[in-house]
């Protein structure tokens, strides 16, 4: 795989200048800190959801936590892959399957 240079890139005055940042510092921090509070709250929310399932269902908290969660939180990463090979993107597709082989071979 290689890359190829765009027109006009790496010719005129700013070849090597800092992008300018979007937002500041504080900005960046105060969002940072409401979306940690957020994520959390919504954890709290599956892990009773999970709870909830595992009674009503008749199976463990183990199961549906450890097998049937990440299968079903990487559907959508599942479904690109496949829609990347309809599409001929052979390499994107392999390199999905590839990422998410290796996350599952460093946690095991």
């Amino acid at each position: 795989m290689h890359f190829v240079e765009q027109e006009g890139e790496g010719e005129g005055e700013n070849n090597g200048a800092e992008e300018e940042a979007v937002i500041g510092f504080w900005s960046g921090f105060a969002w940072l800190a409401g979306m940690t509070v957020f994520i959390a709250l919504l954890s709290e929310y599956v892990v009773d959801t999970i709870e909830d399932a595992s009674d009503s269902w008749g199976l463990s908290v183990s199961f549906l936590s450890i097998i049937l969660l990440p299968i079903v939180g990487n559907a959508a990463e599942h479904a690109g892959a496949i829609i990347f090979a309809f599409k001929n993107k052979l390499d994107i597709s392999l390199g999905v399957a590839l990422g998410s082989s290796t996350q599952i071979a460093m946690f095991v």
